[in-house]
């Protein structure tokens, strides 16, 4: 397995080279707390990944992490800023607004687990976002995920971006851990279910939201889940198929009370949230 930095050597970064550059073979696991781990000499439930520990001379260059912005970036000594992918944690106090609640707790867990640490990026399928930032999943050198390390302590909550959704279900498995622990972010009354004639009073926000589908209505590109209250899911229907296979077909959906979760926007004047992966229909009654 690779191993840890010695205390206080420099924050590091190593980007990897695609899967199947030459290398010795790598092995995914998962212990017993639900951390996933990657290495070379794995314990016997362990399963070969494709792709590969790269070789030194291809590892592409070194680079020193500068510092942690906040719960979910850091930035490069060179001024490359990385953002992780799958998460969102809580703001810390900038441009004159005040920290969220939790927000300064994230950034003080990325600075103490990174601290004197070797760590490798991975690329999303989406290298960088709208402000330049690179995308990707990050490990310690001993292969902890710490994207997902992040959500099991209940630092973040996972933000589902397509195309970026190689991780996602692990995400939601550890973020799951953190909201039947009450971690962090889940003891806050923010984070709760709320109920859907209330989403008006909760746009430009992350929320949960329970509430009765009264109709599902399909049109081109979309599906629209209609609540009761003066609330909207929308899908696109090319992913139908995707929800169908996890149990949760749209059109049986019609009448059932639903909690679904996301960012609240506006669609034509009504409360809405974009639904990307079945996880993001928390519960169905």
């Amino acid at each position: 397995m690779w191993k840890r930095a010695p205390a206080g050597a420099l924050f590091l970064l190593v980007l990897l080279p695609a899967p199947g550059a030459p290398g010795s073979e790598v092995y995914r696991w998962e212990d017993e707390d639900g951390t996933v781990h990657y290495g070379d000499r794995p314990p016997p439930q362990a399963e070969r990944i494709a792709g590969t520990k790269p070789d030194p001379a291809e590892a592409g260059e070194l680079r020193e992490v500068e510092r942690v912005l906040d719960g979910d970036t850091l930035e490069l000594a060179n001024g490359t800023r990385v953002r992780l992918i799958g998460l969102n944690a809580p703001e810390v106090a900038h441009g004159g607004d005040p920290a969220q609640r939790g927000g300064p707790e994230a950034r003080r867990f990325l600075r103490d687990l990174l601290a004197g640490r070797r760590v490798r990026l991975e690329r999303g399928a989406e290298e960088t976002d709208r402000y330049d930032r690179t995308l990707a999943h990050v490990f310690t050198a001993d292969g902890t995920s710490v994207n997902a390390l992040l959500l099991r302590r209940g630092h973040a909550h996972v933000a589902v971006h397509p195309p970026n959704l190689s991780r996602v279900a692990d995400y939601f498995a550890a973020e799951r851990q953190a909201r039947r622990d009450r971690r962090g972010i889940w003891a806050l009354s923010r984070y709760e279910v709320q109920g859907a004639d209330s989403g008006r009073d909760l746009r430009n926000s992350f929320r949960r939201i329970r509430g009765r589908v009264k109709t599902v209505d399909t049109a081109r590109k979309y599906v629209y889940l209609r609540f009761a209250e003066d609330f909207v899911a929308i899908l696109r229907k090319d992913r139908a198929e995707a929800f169908a296979d996890a149990g949760k077909a749209l059109e049986a959906l019609q009448a059932r009370t639903v909690v679904v979760r996301g960012w609240i926007r506006l669609h034509e004047g009504t409360p809405a949230v974009r639904i990307h992966h079945p996880a993001q229909i928390e519960a169905v009654r």
